[in-house]
C-alpha cells in the first residue's frame, strides 16, 4: 500500500512535548508570575530532541499510541475503572409456575376498572379479550360458514350426479322407481328420474340377446337377487340363479340371458309369497336340452324366455295345486296375451284372460312367453 505524502505543516498535537526536571533548578523564584515561566530560570536535564515528522497518518496514530503514559503522582489513589452491567432478575420456569398457581393479588379497585385489569388471567384482561374471545367468534364463524356451504352445495347438485347409480344399491333405489305404461298391446318401460319419464324401448329390455344390459333389467335383477340373499328366493340343479347374478352385476354373458318378462314374474311371485324356488331358466346357459329340445322357450331365441316355478312357500308344485293355480290367478292379469302356461292335463279347468294353455309334465309350473304380444307385464 503507497504511502500518503508528508503534510506540509504538521500539527501541534505531533510534537513531543518538553522534559523538565523540577529539582535541577539552579535558583528559586517566589514570584509566582515568574516561577518555572521563564525559560532562564529553567534547565533542562536532557537537551529536548525534537520528534521526527510523521510520513503518514498511521505512523503519526502509531507514534502517538507508543508514546508513555505520565506518571502517577505520589500518594495519588489510583483510579480502577469498573465495567457495572445491571441486567433485569428474571425467575425460573418452576418459580413462574409456583407464581401463576398462587390466587391473584390485583387489588379490587383494579378488578372493577373493566378493561384496565391487570391480571392476564381475569376474562376481562385485554389481552385475553382480544384474543381469546375474537378466537372462539371466529372459529364458530368458520364453522358455520363451512356448514352452510356444504348443505347449499349438496342440494344444489343434481340426482344423476350421485355414483349410487352405478353401484347395485343405486340400481335397487332405481327399481323402486319404474312403473309400467300399456297402451293397446304395445307396452313400454318407464323410469322416473328428477320428475321426467324416460322410456325404454322394448329392444332394450331384451337381455338375451343385446350387448348390455340395460338400467331396468340391473335394477330388477338387483331386488330379485336381495331376495336370494334373504333366502326367499331359491334355485335347483343345475341353479339357474347365476344368470340372474350376472344382470344384477351388468354383465352380459352370451347365451345366458333372461327374458325381462320372466324377472317380473319372479317379483310377482315373491311379492305373494314368502318362498320361491324355480328350476330352470335359460337351459342354453346350462347346455340342458330337455323337453321340447332346442324349440323349447328355455332354448330357442338365445334361451331364457320361460321360468319353471317347483316350489313356493315350501310346498312343491304339480301345476294343479292350489299355489300353482294362486299364482296363476295371480300372473293371468298382468301378463302379455299369448303366454304360454303349461301343466294344462294337471288341473281343473279354469277360466283364463292371456294365458294359452299347453300340456307339459306334472312336476313344476311353467311360464312361458316366448309367443307373447307384449314386452313386459303389466305390473308396477
Amino acid at each position: 500500500m503507497p504511502k500518503s505524502p508528508a503534510p506540509l505543516r504538521p500539527r501541534r498535537s505531533y510534537r513531543a512535548p518538553v522534559v523538565l526536571d523540577v529539582d535541577a533548578q539552579t535558583q528559586a523564584v517566589a514570584d509566582p508570575v515568574s516561577d518555572f515561566t521563564r525559560g532562564d530560570f529553567l534547565a533542562p536535564s536532557t537537551p529536548a530532541v525534537p520528534a521526527p515528522a510523521a510520513s503518514s497518518r498511521r505512523a503519526a496514530l502509531e507514534a502517538e499510541r507508543s508514546r508513555p503514559r505520565r506518571a502517577q503522582k505520589a500518594g495519588a489513589k489510583k483510579v480502577v475503572r469498573e465495567r457495572v452491567v445491571v441486567k433485569p432478575t428474571r425467575l425460573s420456569r418452576a418459580d413462574r409456575r409456583a407464581a401463576a398457581a398462587l390466587p391473584t393479588t390485583v387489588p379490587e379497585t383494579h378488578v372493577s376498572a373493566g378493561p384496565s385489569v391487570a391480571d392476564p388471567r381475569d376474562p376481562r384482561h385485554p389481552r385475553r379479550g382480544i384474543f381469546v374471545e375474537n378466537r372462539r367468534r371466529r372459529s364458530f364463524h368458520v364453522f358455520v360458514l363451512v356448514a352452510l356451504t356444504a348443505f347449499f352445495g349438496t342440494a344444489a347438485l343434481p340426482s344423476y350426479a350421485s355414483t349410487g347409480e352405478a353401484t347395485t344399491a343405486g340400481s335397487a333405489r332405481t327399481a323402486l322407481a319404474v312403473q309400467t305404461l300399456t297402451g293397446g298391446d304395445a307396452t313400454a318401460q318407464v323410469v322416473s328420474r328428477d320428475g321426467l319419464g324416460i322410456a325404454e324401448s322394448p329392444q332394450a329390455l331384451d337381455s338375451t340377446t343385446n350387448s348390455t344390459v340395460s338400467p331396468t333389467v340391473q335394477a330388477l335383477a338387483v331386488q330379485l337377487m336381495g331376495a336370494v340373499a334373504a333366502g326367499r328366493l331359491v334355485g335347483s340343479t343345475p341353479n339357474h340363479i347365476p344368470e340372474i347374478a350376472n344382470l344384477a352385476e351388468g354383465k352380459v354373458v352370451p347365451n345366458c340371458g333372461v327374458d325381462y318378462r320372466v324377472l317380473q314374474a319372479i317379483s310377482v311371485a315373491l311379492d305373494n309369497f314368502s318362498q320361491v324356488g324355480i328350476s330352470d331358466i335359460n337351459r342354453k346357459c346350462t347346455g340342458q336340452i330337455e323337453g321340447a329340445g332346442t324349440e323349447s322357450a328355455h332354448y330357442a331365441d338365445g334361451g331364457g324366455h320361460a321360468v319353471d316355478f317347483y316350489l313356493l312357500n315350501g310346498s312343491a308344485l304339480t301345476g294343479g295345486d292350489s299355489r300353482s293355480v294362486q299364482l296363476i290367478h295371480l300372473l293371468d292379469p298382468l301378463v302379455p296375451s299369448g303366454t304360454g302356461l303349461g301343466q294344462v292335463e294337471c288341473r281343473a279347468s279354469i277360466s283364463l284372460e292371456h294365458f294359452a294353455p299347453f300340456s307339459d309334465t306334472c312336476n313344476h309350473l311353467h311360464i312361458d312367453f316366448l309367443k307373447s304380444s307384449g314386452a313386459t307385464l303389466r305390473y308396477g
